[in-house]
């Protein structure tokens, strides 16, 4: 239907775009680990009825937590190429769309948002969470760092992290309860130690 719609950018897979899709993909497998992954399907509970929504969903490894249809959108052309040589399916589908480009006529039974919330401003944060809110209309799993719970080394790591925009699990729900009601509040510590993530389990207000 997307591709119908006009919708779908096209991301052919080239030598380029694989290697720099497979080298950010195990680059993190090797330096964090996979515990994320459980984490996310026991937190997000999705069933093979409901329809998902990833934004920001890099190279696509979340989409293992999702056994019904899928859709993970990135801006990087890239790591979409990558996500659909190595996990694309019929019901995995992966697209370079804005958050924006998406008709809240067809909404997502449930949505992942994994480590972009350090990445946009407050005003950006909250531009995308009302988009979401739209988009919606069960569960929102919002995955990001926690800066509170970091040893040194682990601080040291979210000092040159890319994202400017590191917050304290506080101000992080804080942005999560202006567009959403916040049901659960956890944490996980990276395999290899090098980040500690906060979880929140969200659901819409209307």
């Amino acid at each position: 239907m997307l591709a119908e719609a006009g919708l779908v950018v096209s991301a052919p897979v080239t030598v380029r775009g694989w290697l720099r899709g497979a080298v950010f993909h195990y680059g993190r497998l090797l330096g964090n680990g996979n515990r994320g992954l459980p984490v996310v399907r026991a937190t997000l509970a999705a069933t093979p009825e409901e329809r998902v929504l990833d934004l920001g969903c890099g190279c696509g490894g979340f989409s293992q937590a999702v056994p019904g249809d899928y859709l993970g959108i990135d801006p990087d052309p890239d790591y979409i190429a990558f996500a659909r040589w190595r996990f694309g399916s019929p019901r995995r589908r992966f697209a370079t769309l804005r958050l924006e480009d998406l008709d809240p006529r067809e909404p997502f039974d449930k949505a992942i948002m994994v480590n972009c919330l350090h990445h946009l401003s407050d005003a950006q944060a909250d531009g995308v969470l009302a988009r979401l809110a739209t988009l919606v209309r069960r569960r929102l799993v919002v995955v990001d760092l926690d800066p509170d719970r970091s040893n040194r080394f682990q601080s040291f790591l979210l000092a040159h992290d890319r994202g400017r925009f590191v917050r304290s699990p506080r101000r992080q729900r804080a942005l999560l309860e202006s567009r959403f009601r916040v049901l659960g509040q956890s944490g996980f510590t990276d395999v290899t130690g090098t980040a500690v993530q906060v979880v929140f389990t969200c659901e819409p207000r209307g």
